[in-house]
């Protein structure tokens, strides 16, 4: 049984991930789409947007692989790394 919610929670982590992935290029897109009708600019404002939406994407896709890594250290019992000391911090 704890399987069965193991290979769910996996699964529901997937989808999360492909739409927190994909919703930020298709929505600057959209709205880059809207921007050009609503004032009759040309197609060069789909560039900036959608170069601002992969970014965001790309961004997003970072912070959710370093979460599921983290709880996968967790998960395992295996300590977390210990950054070294910078230089205002040591004592």
């Amino acid at each position: 049984m704890k399987y069965d919610f193991k290979f769910l929670s996996l699964i529901l982590w997937v989808t999360q991930f492909g739409l927190s992935v994909l919703f930020p290029l298709c929505a600057m897109l959209l709205l880059a789409v809207w921007l050009q009708q609503k004032f009759d600019w040309s197609m060069w404002i789909l560039l900036p947007f959608g170069i601002l939406g992969l970014l965001i994407s790309v961004s997003t896709a970072k912070s959710c692989i370093r979460s599921l890594k983290r709880d996968a250290e967790e998960a395992s019992g295996e300590k977390p790394k210990v950054k070294p000391l910078s230089f205002n911090e040591h004592k």
